[in-house]
């Protein structure tokens, strides 16, 4: 009798629509809220606290790493976008590296607060609102696009149409964070969410997932900065458009 043939194990159908249906709700209208975004501004600009500790302590990181980041890009940067720009939380870095400067979110409530950081910087051009997966702007409007602390909320069939739309808008680079996932990430978010009920990372990727996503879009990864690999499984990643 002839042996059966093995079987590859079944894998779950990605269903599109639960997909984007999970980035509304999550992530779109969770930042909408007014109480969020408070809280959200609180954890790296107000008054430092125990509980608001890591927070602080990733953001000053963050904007640490960006500034390196602008510092190394040749040319230097000229016009920068920051998308999700938040409560505001590179407005400093942004201004001191590019000569004009655009914010964009998709939540009203987040730029309200975002204006105390980024009013009276020199270059500011303002505020738009927008969604990151269809962006307003023409093809390479901006030399330097930064996208900080978006890319881990999304879900994998969204991921890869987000980075292309940044990098559709960008025409020297873009600098983006992901959250990676190692074995060690793995244990620490798992006991984060025993401890806290939280997921900070819902869609953590490995870094040949991300270095794929890079090469699908034409982007070639230059650099990157781990932001603090025992409090966080952010990474951030500096990327030039390669040209035709």
């Amino acid at each position: 009798m002839a042996q059966a043939a093995s079987r590859a194990p079944a894998t779950k159908p990605v269903n599109y629509d639960d997909e984007v249906a999970s980035y509304e709700l999550a992530t779109k209208q969770k930042y909408q809220d007014p109480g969020i975004a408070r809280r959200y501004l609180r954890g790296y600009a107000g008054r430092l606290k125990l509980s608001s500790l890591a927070s602080y302590i990733i953001a000053r990181r963050e904007q640490r790493c960006i500034a390196k980041a602008l510092e190394r890009c040749s040319p230097a940067p000229s016009r920068l976008l920051d998308v999700p720009c938040g409560t505001g939380k590179l407005a400093e870095v942004l201004s001191r590296h590019g000569r004009e400067v655009l914010a964009a979110d998709i939540s009203m409530e987040m730029m309200i607060l975002a204006k105390a950081a980024y009013e009276g910087q020199p270059g500011f051009r303002g505020f738009i609102r927008c969604d990151v997966t269809q962006l307003p702007f023409a093809d390479e409007s901006f030399d330097t696009v930064v996208c900080l602390r978006l890319i881990h909320l999304i879900p994998p069939s969204l991921r890869r149409d987000i980075i292309n739309e940044l990098a559709r808008i960008a025409s020297c680079r873009l600098i983006v964070s992901y959250g990676l996932t190692t074995r060690f990430q793995r244990i620490r978010l798992k006991l984060r969410k025993m401890i806290t009920g939280g997921i900070s990372a819902p869609h953590p990727v490995k870094f040949d997932v991300a270095r794929q996503d890079f090469e699908e879009v034409g982007l070639n990864l230059t650099d990157s900065f781990s932001i603090l690999p025992f409090l966080s499984c952010e990474r951030l990643f500096v990327l030039e458009k390669i040209k035709a």
